[in-house]
């Protein structure tokens, strides 16, 4: 197993930190995409990269944290963890207890509305 991968980003004047197992990106697609403040972070975003073949790199944590903002994600509240993926271009909240590559559908969560565009690698 390889070392994890851990890049720290600045969004609106603060620091977060997104890790990923170095080795969930040689085919084990069962790992997410970690977010947090610091070590005392309150909650956790979990971002799945996989059904979306996102480019791992800064511009789309960014706005896959941006968008997590919108839905409610506050990483300085004790709450419980928050879970995204992207479907058809569109970021999305996960229904409570779906962890990977879930087809939004009626996710009330969404509203409908397709809040960030995120670039993704072409296929």
């Amino acid at each position: 197993m390889g070392r994890p991968i851990k890049r720290k980003i600045i969004i609106d004047q603060k620091e977060y930190f997104w890790v990923l197992n170095s080795n969930s990106i040689d085919g084990l697609h069962n790992q997410h995409i970690r977010v947090h403040r610091n070590r005392n972070t309150k909650s956790i975003l979990y971002i799945d990269p996989y059904p979306w073949h996102m480019e791992i790199r800064p511009k789309a944590i960014e706005g896959a944290i941006k968008f997590a903002f919108s839905k409610g994600w506050k990483p300085s509240t004790m709450t419980q963890p928050m879970y995204i993926s992207m479907n058809n271009g569109n970021l999305y909240v996960l229904p409570e207890g779906i962890l990977f590559g879930y087809q939004d559908k009626n996710n009330s969560m969404n509203n409908g509305a397709n809040v960030v565009e995120v670039e993704v690698a072409s296929q």
